[in-house]
């Protein structure tokens, strides 16, 4: 009588399997993990953009409620914490006479992230109300 062979097949994970497996998801998760990075310095970064744009208009807005013939500071630094990262906005105000009547005001607001300088603009335009 011929015996079969008996094969030890329990139907499991050999550990070379289980460490591959692992290697595999540790690749994945690495991935995922670094796009989250990147979406949050994305936000932060226009949250950043968001608060200069905020910080020029309300500078703006104060030079526009002062007297026609204010004289304004060139500039200042407005120190700001957002999401607990401290971080400067410097304001530079300029004004500059297009008539008799009418003067163009710009505030530029700069700031740093990384190193990397960004700024905006806010312009506008005001005439004297004559009475």
């Amino acid at each position: 009588m011929a015996q079969v062979p008996s094969y030890n097949d329990n139907g499991g994970f050999t550990l070379v399997e289980v460490l591959i497996a692992i290697l595999i998801m540790m690749v994945g998760m690495i991935g995922v993990l670094q796009s989250l990075n990147v979406a949050m310095e994305h936000n932060l970064r226009n949250q950043m953009r968001d608060q200069g744009v905020h910080v020029g208009e309300m500078v703006l807005n104060e030079m526009r409620g002062q007297d026609f013939d204010a004289a304004f500071t060139n500039e200042t630094t407005i120190p700001m914490n957002i999401r607990g990262i401290p971080s400067r906005y410097t304001v530079e105000r300029d004004v500059t006479e297009l008539g008799a009547d009418t003067k163009q005001y710009d505030v530029t607001v700069k700031w740093t992230y990384k190193g990397r300088p960004f700024q905006n603009k806010v312009v506008t335009v005001r005439s004297k109300i004559h009475q």
